[in-house]
């Protein structure tokens, strides 16, 4: 089966989030199952005496306090029927009869040894007044297994408890819009091939004063296939701070067998876990009083720079344990050299199958790498990319790569293990980089192999595991600038070098807009045509919500030298799936529009009265065009006011509301993380109506520039135009916590530009 399968089924990925605009409540079978998950087994008792208090006397000052959370992780505490997921994923029943189960790609043929985390999160919160109470409004929950529960209630200032009924709830069409703390840990990652039904549902009459309580049960599975003596879970991240002061917060670890370990690591002052053991089983459990919220909220790195800790459960039945990084238990405490992270990481790359092929190392993969690669292999001498120049064989080998990761969501170390033997199957030499994720650990801080991140260079070129977008030489925000060790993929040659990966430059990592503006025909707002082009890291930023709902991979087989979408197919299945993805073309183009208006308005903080076009020039997802392009017209309302017979112009609004930086962030003691050097430029064009003079240019002309970059604005007239040039760029990622008042000064007159007038008068 041709990989052209996998295309259509990421192009109808899209599809599914259409399903939610019509805004389904949930079904009587969702609510009875809840029902019985929670009347079984509750959520919300009075058992827990850290959930006693309805109230707090700390942080009086303060929105909102979280009187009390835990979280529990029940690792294999039930059999495998309790993981059963609930109906079939459409997805899935689309894909059903072009491949027949007979591709490698989609079908799994291997005898899979799924084990159980049983997730348990309770939260209960004080909120204060109205900003709290608005963000507690609308809750979330998943519904994805058969054991999946949630519990929610609203505790009234006299006492007087409110259970929140659930019939009123409405399933998310896209569930990548559920806040963070309402998903769990150990939930996996949102991909084409997983996405779970999740829920909202509004909160009545909450009012300030309230406290608000939920708790939800998440039941996840994981697939240990190769090996199953030898289980790695998911490494879980925990911050301290949260985003308001928490007066009890508790983690606990249960594991049910005497094999399972726990490895952690506790960072910038977290406390300690204690373990109790009996009948077998092991119980950890972590406790942090009166923590409060965090202070500097802005260009934080958060896992890396404030107290947090994390943890890894193992399951090995050899005793010895065989860990590569974790050679005992309290090795994941223990801080590492650079030349220790080398030969680690030697040392896993070149590890035997059993530790390579365990846990999350093959994540993703159809069968055992070497099985992938041999398919691979056969697909790309078959199109010929065997016979022609290395540069082009390594680039459409990547490319096939992308076309099935984007689904199958593969590791970093299955990819890079995959394209490694691909090019050695050519004899191309090339060079194997292993590096940690920067918005997660630095490499002294490395405690867990799942922590690294894996990349393949080709002469001067870099190959990241790919996501739906990203093209040879793309270095992610995640890894660009990180220190990391680089060796051949041959084992017999020893030499190992500690390189910075490329952050590229304010040239590469850019954005750029030209903004065409005239007077609404009522002169109350701006017709506008808008020319946009984003490079580099900015352009990663932000491609995923541009390419929504587009069929951007319609064409990708372009990209590798494959067959077309529907090659291979029988005529009557060509028929069908010719059928279907024209019906979600058609939705697209009905729905995109109203998505960019939403942004627009968004960006812009008005409203929009006519969003008439949206067009992608260039996808930015082809190596000979890496840069995205699109075009978008609207009518953008409220932006003019009268003055008598003078108007008052929001010209500058156009690049965009800028982040007021309030008092109580301007003092910082954290380290500045930007995320990379940046440009950021727009030309805005307007045309000066008939019978009007333009007044307060001089208010637009701004020039500042220091260590943290610079923000220029010039303006001028031009052949009875006003021409508005602004330019902000950031020289640099990384910036002291003494630095922070020269990224103000650009923050600030970012702002205050944004919020500038000129004048249309009168003569």
């Amino acid at each position: 089966m041709r990989l052209s399968v996998y295309i259509f089924a990421s192009l109808l990925a899209g599809s599914i989030t259409l399903t939610g605009l019509a805004q389904q409540r949930i079904g009587s079978k969702e609510l009875d199952l809840l029902k019985k998950n929670t009347k079984s087994d509750p959520l919300l008792t009075d058992a827990d005496p850290n959930f006693k208090a309805n109230t707090s006397d700390q942080w009086s000052d303060e929105s909102g306090v979280i009187l009390a959370q835990k979280t529990s992780f029940d690792f294999d505490k039930k059999g495998l029927s309790v993981g059963k997921r609930i109906g079939r994923n459409f997805f899935g029943a689309l894909l059903a009869v072009p491949t027949l189960g007979s591709s490698i790609y989609m079908a799994n043929a291997r005898n899979d040894t799924r084990m159980l985390v049983e997730e348990t999160e309770r939260r209960k919160i004080l909120l204060r007044d109205k900003f709290a109470v608005e963000q507690y409004s609308v809750l979330y929950f998943r519904l994805s297994m058969e054991s999946d529960a949630f519990e929610a209630r609203v505790i009234k200032n006299d006492g007087t408890v409110k259970p929140i009924d659930l019939s009123e709830a409405i399933e998310l069409g896209d569930p990548t819009s559920t806040p963070g703390i309402f998903r769990g840990y150990t939930d996996e990652r949102f991909s084409a091939r997983y996405r779970p039904d999740y829920f909202k549902i509004a909160v009545p009459d909450l009012q300030e004063g309230d406290v608000i309580e939920y708790a939800f049960r998440h039941l996840n599975t994981r697939s240990f296939s190769h090996n199953p003596n030898y289980k790695e879970f998911d490494p879980v991240y925990y911050l301290c701070n949260r985003e308001w002061p928490v007066a009890h917060q508790a983690l606990e670890i249960i594991t049910q067998d005497e094999n399972y370990y726990l490895g952690y690591k506790n960072l910038k002052g977290a406390a300690d876990f204690t373990v109790t053991q009996g009948a077998g089983r092991k119980i950890y459990k972590w406790v942090d009083q009166a923590r409060d919220k965090r202070k500097d909220t802005r260009f934080v790195n958060e896992y890396i720079e404030m107290p947090s800790l994390k943890f890894q459960v193992i399951y090995a039945r050899n005793a010895g344990k065989n860990f590569i990084w974790l050679p005992n238990d309290a090795s994941s405490k223990t801080d590492i050299s650079q030349d220790d992270f080398a030969n680690k990481a030697r040392q896993l790359w070149f590890a035997p199958e059993k530790i390579q092929e365990s846990g999350e190392y093959s994540r993703g993969l159809p069968t055992t790498v070497k099985a992938t690669v041999d398919e691979m292999y056969r697909l790309l001498r078959k199109r010929g990319a065997y016979d022609g120049p290395e540069k082009e064989f390594v680039n459409k080998a990547y490319y096939t790569i992308r076309s099935v990761t984007m689904y199958n969501n593969w590791n970093d170390y299955g990819f890079a293990k995959v394209l490694s033997a691909l090019l050695a199957k050519r004899g191309i030499e090339h060079q194997v980089i292993a590096t940690t994720i920067n918005n997660r650990t630095n490499i002294d801080k490395l405690s867990f192999n799942q922590e690294l991140a894996w990349v393949i260079k080709y002469r001067d070129s870099y190959f990241v595991n790919p996501d739906e977008h990203l093209n040879p030489d793309d270095m992610p925000v995640y890894l660009a600038g990180n220190r990391a060790v680089q060796f051949s993929n041959k084992e017999s040659d020893k030499k190992v070098e500690n390189i910075d990966l490329p952050i590229a430059d304010t040239v590469t990592n850019s954005y750029r807009a030209l903004l065409a503006v005239a007077l609404n025909e009522s002169k109350t707002g701006f017709m506008v045509k808008k020319e946009a082009e984003a490079a580099g890291l900015v352009k990663l930023r932000t491609i995923d919500e541009l390419l929504a709902l587009t069929p951007y991979m319609e064409q990708d087989f372009r990209n590798y030298g494959g067959d077309g979408p529907w090659d291979g197919l029988s005529a009557i299945d060509q028929d069908k799936m010719t059928e279907r993805f024209q019906e979600a073309k058609n939705k697209w183009k009905t729905e995109k529009p109203k998505l960019m208006k939403e942004l627009a308005e968004d960006l812009y903080g008005h409203s929009i009265e006519n969003y008439k076009s949206f067009k992608i020039v260039n996808d930015g997802r082809n190596l000979k065009k890496p840069g995205l392009r699109y075009v978008e017209e609207f009518e953008l309302a409220e932006t003019t006011a009268k003055a008598g017979e003078d108007l008052i112009l929001s010209l500058p609004a156009l690049m965009g509301q800028q982040n007021k930086i309030e008092k109580k962030e301007r003092s910082r003691t954290l380290p500045v993380d930007i995320g990379f050097p940046a440009r950021y430029q727009w030309k805005i064009v307007f045309a000066i109506p008939d019978g009007f003079a333009v007044k307060g240019l001089e208010n637009l002309e701004k020039s500042i520039e220091n260590e943290a970059g610079s923000f220029i604005s010039a303006a001028k007239i031009e052949n009875n135009q006003v021409h508005l040039t602004i330019t902000r760029k950031y020289q640099q990622r990384h910036l002291k916590a003494a630095q922070w008042n020269q990224l103000l000064e650009l923050l600030d007159a970012s702002q205050v530009l944004a919020e500038s007038r000129i004048v249309l008068a009168k003569p």
